[in-house]
């Protein structure tokens, strides 16, 4: 279904929220008549929240002023308010990345605060964060959780927008069974609530699912139900909307049946004057009628069709009609038509194409400087190490040809003098050796920096080559929506891993992240398994760092040799804790065990060894020697009191 009903759904979502552009007088009445850093606080927090749709740079400025003032005094509600909404203000600017960075502080500030209701609110905005960058299986995992603490807050209101929410995720990873259950859910609590325009919505989104899933008739009875009550409201838009929707369905088996939902739609949008709707609705109109072999019709509706497209600013639908009105006038046997039609669905096509291709080069282009300046700063370094010793070297000739000429002189003149002047040339030779120590010292500096750099080159094509093998298997088994999904999560996970090659080491909070997005693309491929990524809060709070891409591989070799021939209920849990000497990282799953992952290796492959885990033993005992402090990695057979294997317990410890 096209866009527009996805956002009226969305508007409506966000209203169901309580975003009213109208509350805002009285909230700076309120705001101007304060007496307290707290209210005044509050009070800006939600102008933001109200503006975020109709003023955005107002509703950022005092989202902007309601962080500064809550920092100010602590108040931590506030300040997670002020985070939230101009997190939300970002997402709907299109700013993904800063409204996750805004959106995961204030996850973290009320998580803190310990309110179901405020972190319910957080989870949903980057459910539908999650939904914007299309990472579906993200946005369902989002609204679930937020689903849990709205139940445990007793809040149906937000229970029914978060059900209708899961619903309609569930629908588009095509799993329209549980997509059923959640709408269901979803439109019976509209029900209860007496919310009949919300109730009409959930109604729709079932119709679409049960049209997806080949369930004709049961589509067909609840767009019925839903422009019943679209009527009884009334709601022109939803109706027109549930009309078109209904017209699609009868499209290629009666056309004629199609054409008169289609006029029904297209009658509602006239009364609205809303001219996008009715574009996309003469579009579907005229290729009925042509269907019906109506020419003049539809030739009629696809012309005011396409003034209605151009002056609406929709290049794509504008294009479209281009393409249709060409295939009509070839139909027609008019070539001169044919060819006008045509070179403008091309002048579209390449102007489409055209600022896409610019966006991409924009985005290379930043690539490249960056990239050009990290190496220029490189550069520029070695020439300061070159100078820098260029000076010692000059000063050392310096310093040796006074000394010289000293004891030339002091040995003419005094035997005691020459005495004392040995002691100084002395000390001189002593500076000199330390100087050449520095030296070999910072030699031995760069060669490890040299090692760390080729060992960390070797990984990534290793974990590249894996995570393909992955998507490569999900396509083999005819998963080819899920290998698109995991080839998605993939493409991000593989920004974070350049990412993090950049550096030496990364935050905990980091890593965290990083091996979420990583077991979640694995979560594709293995059925019944479960994972939990997990840092003590001391680690998180002080910012405690570990060296890059040190513990996937041990999480990859447990999934891929542990979990991946265990039958039955698969689970991994990744720990991050401050240990007496440095951070410690434990590695638990319930596979079967290293005896038998290797048996069933060494059966597949005689020659196979674990290249991740041997790199990384290398980079440990590299960044040891480097960072001056030890490292170490304890691997623990897990039984079952049977005697069995039960799984492997992978310990690093970072000292």
């Amino acid at each position: 279904m096209r866009r527009v009903f996805s956002a009226l759904l969305l508007l409506r979502v966000l209203l169901a929220h309580g975003q009213d552009a109208s509350l805002v007088p009285d909230l700076r009445a309120t705001l101007a008549t304060a007496t307290n850093d707290t209210l005044r606080a509050d009070a800006l927090a939600r102008i933001c929240f109200n503006l975020i749709r109709s003023e955005p740079d107002s509703a950022r400025l005092a989202g902007e002023q309601a962080m500064t003032l809550a920092k100010r005094i602590g108040n931590q509600r506030a300040l997670g308010d002020a985070h939230n909404n101009l997190g939300w203000l970002a997402a709907e600017q299109g700013q993904l990345d800063r409204a996750d960075s805004l959106l995961r502080i204030a996850l973290g500030i009320f998580q803190k605060i310990g309110v179901p209701a405020y972190t319910s609110v957080t989870l949903s905005n980057l459910g539908w964060l999650a939904e914007k960058r299309g990472d579906s299986v993200g946005a369902l995992k989002r609204f679930q959780e937020a689903l849990t603490l709205s139940e445990a807050a007793k809040d149906t209101a937000t229970v029914s927008i978060l059900l209708y929410s899961i619903g309609t995720s569930y629908r588009k990873i095509k799993d329209h069974e549980q997509a059923v259950l959640y709408l269901e859910r979803s439109q019976a609590y509209e029900r209860l609530l007496h919310r009949p325009g919300k109730e009409a919505h959930c109604l729709v989104a079932l119709a679409n699912t049960l049209k997806e899933r080949g369930d004709t008739l049961g589509a067909i009875d609840r767009y019925h139900e839903a422009i019943a009550i679209y009527k009884r409201i009334p709601d022109h838009l939803g109706w027109g909307i549930a009309e078109e929707n209904l017209g699609d369905l009868f499209q290629l088996r009666s056309p004629r049946t199609a054409l008169e939902h289609y006029g029904i739609a297209l009658a509602k949008y006239d009364s609205l004057e809303s001219t996008i709707d009715q574009a996309y609705v003469l579009q579907r109109i005229g290729k009925a009628r042509l269907e019906l072999g109506d020419v003049v019709g539809a030739g009629s509706s696809l012309n005011r069709g396409l003034e209605l497209s151009s002056s609406a600013g929709d290049p794509a639908l504008t294009m479209e009609y281009e393409m249709a009105l060409a295939r009509l006038a070839a139909k027609n046997g008019d070539a001169q038509h044919t060819m006008s039609h045509f070179d403008r669905y091309l002048v579209l096509k390449d102007s489409i194409q055209g600022a896409d291709t610019q966006r991409e080069l924009a985005r290379l282009r930043t690539e490249f400087e960056t990239e050009r300046k990290e190496k220029d700063n490189i550069i520029l370094r070695a020439e300061n190490s070159e100078q820098a010793a260029r000076i010692r070297s000059g000063q050392v000739k310096l310093y040796a040809s006074i000394a010289l000429v000293v004891l030339v002189l002091v040995a003419a003149l005094l035997l005691l003098r020459n005495f004392l002047q040995k002691q100084k040339h002395a000390n001189v030779l002593e500076k000199l050796n330390q100087q050449l120590a520095d030296s070999n010292k910072e030699v031995t500096e760069i060669n490890g920096l040299l090692e760390m750099k080729l060992l960390r080159s070797q990984m990534n094509p290793h974990f590249i080559y894996n995570c393909l093998n992955s998507a490569a298997q999900m396509t083999q088994a005819g998963k080819q929506v899920v290998a698109l999904a995991y080839l998605q999560g993939f493409a991000r996970l593989l920004r974070m891993v350049l990412d993090h090659s950049v550096n030496d080491t990364v935050s905990v909070e980091e890593e965290v992240d990083f091996l979420l997005q990583y077991l979640k693309l694995e979560a594709h491929r293995l059925p019944d398994f479960t994972y939990d990524v997990n840092a003590a809060p001391d680690l998180l709070d002080d910012g405690a760092i570990i060296p890059a891409l040190i513990i996937q591989p041990f999480v990859e070799n447990a999934v891929w040799h542990g979990l991946a021939h265990k039958v039955g209920d698969r689970s991994i849990t990744v720990h991050f804790t401050q240990g007496s000497d440095g951070p410690v990282c434990t590695v638990t799953d319930n596979g079967i065990g290293r005896k038998e992952a290797t048996s069933a290796h060494h059966a597949q492959d005689p020659s196979h060894k674990s290249l991740g885990m041997q790199l990384t033993s290398e980079r440990l005992k590299l960044m040891a020697r480097r960072m001056q402090r030890d490292g170490s990695i304890t691997i623990e057979d897990l039984q079952a009191p049977d005697g069995s294997a039960a799984g492997t317990r992978v310990t690093v410890v970072l000292r």
